[in-house]
């Protein structure tokens, strides 16, 4: 506790000036405040430091209290208080180690573990990286006891244009101009196979199910195996590869299945900075239905190389940004297409445990051969923005809201269409 005391002497005078009564009644909360929380009685001392930050709305050193505080007690409000702490002073090592606290005791280890890095980086050698570092060592072994994790989401869509992929999926080529409801079940469960030092090894299985009130011959079912590795060459520096097996059903027929191989750098620059470059091969292999008669025609291999940049905006703002080529070789050469796309995402992690997505990407193809459907070659141009917010009912538990918007001009008016789907989920992990 010795910190607390350190640390009010820090706010008190790096604080902006205010008229020496209101001075005089803050440091007497902050000083009662300490005082009730050595003692560990939690509720007088929130009461003191909610008492401290009317006098000083945007305190740090207040917020700061208050999350410790509230966060002792229990309080799911003391992630409120302390990223307010941290959007004052994110360079605080004290509130970051505070956060990473709060979500080890709650097992969000992943959360848990960025903020204890920061403090790292923030204060080393100091009280506060120790703490950090112990922190770390525990959470490291309860990932080696609890292998596995398992994430549920069940939900509704509302589509204007169905047909919807599952994930990533290549999409059935032709666009049915009905809407629809349906509804959505999605899982992954993801085991632990080796977890070493500069070695992990993970597995994990996806399954994805959509049923349409009544377009039922566009029901989705996905299957998709995946084997990941990453090798941490430096602490900088990580190597990355994955192997995945998809097979997907469309109204019940096979539609398609796939190999996929992607390897890719992980570059850490410090400071929340990092990049990806990742390249990727797919071999497909369509299936002819009733539905989809050519569908065959389709098979061939994608050839992917991409990157992307992760920038930290502020403690609570997340950007991503990058671009990708990709080229697809099929048995007709009017699929054959090379694609360049970018793309650009914001996450905001907001109060009350609200979690705000905003995505966009715009996707150009240009097609080799004569297109059937048309004297000329093929050229699409594809604009997608989203926009989603989770609110965190517990830890465990989330619900989701979304709205999706896709353009897709092309030259030939049967690949030339609009699409809106609208979305509401609630979310398991386990």
């Amino acid at each position: 506790m010795k910190s607390l005391v350190l640390l009010t002497f820090i706010f008190i005078l790096t604080s902006s000036p205010v008229s020496h009564a209101t001075e005089a009644i803050y440091e007497q909360h902050i000083a009662k405040g300490i005082a009730s929380l050595e003692s560990n009685n939690y509720r007088d001392a929130i009461e003191e430091f909610r008492a401290a930050i009317n006098e000083k709305p945007d305190d740090a050193a207040a917020a700061l209290y208050l999350g410790i505080a509230l966060s002792r007690s229990g309080d799911k409000e003391a992630e409120t208080a302390l990223k307010k702490a941290l959007s004052i002073n994110p360079q605080e090592a004290r509130t970051n180690l505070e956060l990473g606290i709060y979500y080890f005791n709650r097992a969000v280890y992943d959360e848990a573990t960025d903020y204890f890095e920061n403090t790292i980086r923030l204060a080393p050698n100091t009280e506060f990286s120790a703490s950090a570092e112990e922190y770390l060592r525990v959470i490291k072994k309860a990932e080696v006891i609890k292998r596995w994790a398992l994430n549920i989401s069940v939900g509704s869509q509302y589509d204007s244009n169905v047909v919807l992929n599952p994930t990533d999926s290549p999409l059935p080529e032709g666009i049915s101009g009905k809407s629809d409801w349906r509804a959505v079940l999605y899982l992954k469960g993801r085991y632990s196979i080796i977890t070493g030092e500069k070695v992990e090894g993970f597995v994990s299985y996806s399954a994805y199910q959509s049923l349409h009130m009544e377009l039922s011959d566009f029901n989705i079912t996905q299957h998709l195996l995946e084997l990941k590795a990453i090798y941490g060459i430096s602490s900088l520096l990580n190597l990355s590869g994955t192997y995945s097996f998809e097979y997907i059903y469309v109204g019940g027929d096979k539609y398609d299945y796939a190999h996929s191989l992607s390897p890719s750098l992980i570059i850490s620059e410090g400071g929340g900075l990092s990049t990806i470059v990742e390249y990727r091969y797919r071999n497909s292999h369509f299936i002819d239905s009733d539905l989809f008669v050519s569908n065959s025609d389709r098979t061939g291999s994608n050839n992917l190389i991409g990157i992307t940049q992760d920038i930290p905006v502020h403690p609570s703002i997340l950007a991503k940004f990058g671009y990708s080529h990709d080229e697809d070789s099929t048995r007709k050469d009017y699929w054959d297409y090379s694609g360049d796309k970018g793309f650009i995402g914001v996450k905001f992690n907001m109060p009350y445990r609200i979690f705000l997505d905003l995505y966009g990407e715009y996707y150009r193809k240009g097609y080799d051969g004569i297109n059937p459907l048309s004297d000329s070659n093929r050229k699409d141009k594809t604009h997608t923005y989203s926009v989603s917010a989770t609110k965190a009912l517990t830890d465990r538990y989330s619900i989701t809201i979304g709205q999706l918007y896709t353009r897709n001009e092309s030259n030939i008016t049967a690949y030339d269409y609009k699409r809106a789907i609208t979305s509401i989920f609630l979310n398991a992990r386990f």
